[in-house]
């Protein structure tokens, strides 16, 4: 599997190329117990996911986020 380095306040951690997360997420997933227990609802992460591109939208038209970014925001979601 191939990875990119992330880095944060803590410093740099390997994230897996095909993920699209960062350093935050990927800590997350190393130190705390998630799985089926601590999961949402697929309604609840859908909606997040409508927000998260509909913000990159709005803030894309204001200039407040490059086209690039914008873009990539929207593939996740």
């Amino acid at each position: 599997m191939n990875y990119r380095i992330e880095k944060d306040t803590l410093g740099e951690i390997q994230v897996a190329n095909d993920k699209y997360w960062g350093a935050q997420t990927q800590r997350s997933l190393e130190n705390f117990p998630i799985g089926p227990e601590a999961s949402m609802p697929m309604e609840i992460i859908h909606g997040f996911a409508y927000l998260k591109k509909a913000a990159a939208i709005t803030n894309n038209k204001l200039g407040l986020l490059s086209n690039e970014k914008s873009d990539l925001i929207g593939k996740a979601c």
